[in-house]
């Protein structure tokens, strides 16, 4: 049975996304639209794989102490 142009949207929005332009004045934004669970899924392997970078910085401040 061939795939109706929904399950084709619902396929696109899955795999690669939909990608646009907008132009506004003298700026252009690349806007990617994808489908909600996608974007959890992506997000959720960003930040499980260990190419994710985790700062934990600690910070340490100098106090002189002199007489005025």
């Amino acid at each position: 049975m061939p795939a109706t142009p929904q399950d084709q949207l619902i396929q696109t929005l899955e795999t690669k996304g939909l990608q646009f332009h907008i132009k506004a004045g003298n700026v252009k934004y690349k806007c990617t639209l994808i489908d909600r669970a996608t974007h959890e899924r992506r997000k959720a392997e960003r930040t499980n794989s260990s190419s994710s970078v985790s700062s934990n910085s600690s910070s340490s401040s100098s106090v002189s102490s002199g007489s005025h």
